[in-house]
């Protein structure tokens, strides 16, 4: 696929829903067994959220990060995994002849890093893209998603000068120094504007977006209750001052 052209990717396609941990269950006690579509493409999604994030951490903690993606206890992680479905929706002409390929192939899925064929594939045909030009997508999705999960609760809808709020936010993240770093300040001032003003929200922000979250997610998982209350109480700060400008109702 160029770089030059491409389509954008269509979400309006399922991805599937299966729990690797479940999934194994099913299978039973062989080491290589041929999976189903969903199934494949379960084990695929599981592959591409540690490839797309391992870099975050040393070495020796990659064993470790594995089995936790395979037991699904980093919930934040899921948005990476239905990225990889979308990105399998949207494959072209030889992305999905070599998937229909893996079909008819055994796969261990005791030792999944193994199946070199598969590693492979989604290397060439879902994280090369993503790491280049589907980036700014992947930022897109990602904001998308993660504003709806952990910062839907926000009552964006009751910010009627969303220009003015963020630019209020912004002095009033800076106020809080001790409570986050700058690049945790920047990552909630571009969760605002998409939420507020995605149709002014650029390609470059995307990408910025994008390269944080691929390059911070373990932090961010960690951190992220607490981010969600800051920016929170302060989107409420500002719904209560432009309240207070509306005036006395009639």
């Amino acid at each position: 696929m160029s770089e030059t052209a491409y389509n954008i990717l269509d979400f309006n396609g399922p991805i599937g829903k299966e729990v690797f941990s479940d999934m194994v269950k099913e299978l039973g006690p062989k080491e290589s067994v041929k999976l189903s579509l969903e199934q494949l493409g379960t084990l695929i999604s599981l592959v591409f959220t540690y490839g797309i994030h391992y870099d975050e951490l040393t070495e020796d903690k990659h064993p470790l990060f594995f089995k936790t993606l395979m037991e699904e206890k980093l919930p934040l992680f899921q948005v990476s995994q239905t990225f990889a479905g979308h990105l399998l929706n949207n494959l072209d002409q030889g992305g999905k002849a070599e998937f229909q390929q893996l079909l008819q192939m055994e796969h261990n899925i005791k030792e999944i890093l193994s199946n070199e064929r598969l590693l492979d594939f989604v290397e060439m045909e879902l994280l090369d893209p993503t790491t280049s030009f589907r980036k700014w997508e992947y930022g897109r999705y990602v904001m998308a998603y993660i504003g709806q999960k952990v910062f839907g609760h926000i009552k964006w809808d009751k910010i009627f000068d969303k220009k003015g709020c963020l630019q209020k936010l912004e002095e009033g993240l800076d106020k809080q120094d001790g409570k986050m770093d700058s690049q945790e300040k920047l990552f909630l001032q571009l969760m605002a504007k998409g939420m507020l003003m995605p149709q002014k929200t650029n390609m470059s922000e995307f990408l910025l977006m994008g390269s944080y979250v691929q390059e911070n997610m373990m932090r961010l998982s960690v951190r992220m209750k607490d981010l969600s209350e800051i920016l929170g109480s302060a989107i409420q700060k500002e719904i209560s001052k432009q309240k207070g400008k509306e005036g006395p109702g009639l």
